[in-house]
């Protein structure tokens, strides 16, 4: 899976970097505070499995944009 973040000039996010780790954390906070719902495959919306999928893919992402920013501060 491949996600394109484009974020506009304007953007009150700082760069792609921030704005996956403001929606990681809007992710944990949705869970600790509503949590997964309980559907049929067919439905739409979070059940604990697309939940983990989800945090699991941030996370991922998460990484990657840490990784390219200690590859450019490093001598």
């Amino acid at each position: 899976m491949t996600i394109k973040i484009t974020l506009q000039k304007d953007s009150t996010f700082n760069d792609k970097e921030h704005f996956i780790y403001c929606l990681h954390d809007l992710v944990n906070e949705w869970e600790d505070i509503i949590g997964p719902k309980e559907m049929d495959k067919e439905d739409v919306g979070f059940n604990s499995e697309r939940l983990l999928e989800l945090k699991t893919i941030l996370n991922k992402l998460a990484k990657e944009k840490e990784q390219q920013h200690d590859k450019r501060n490093t001598i």
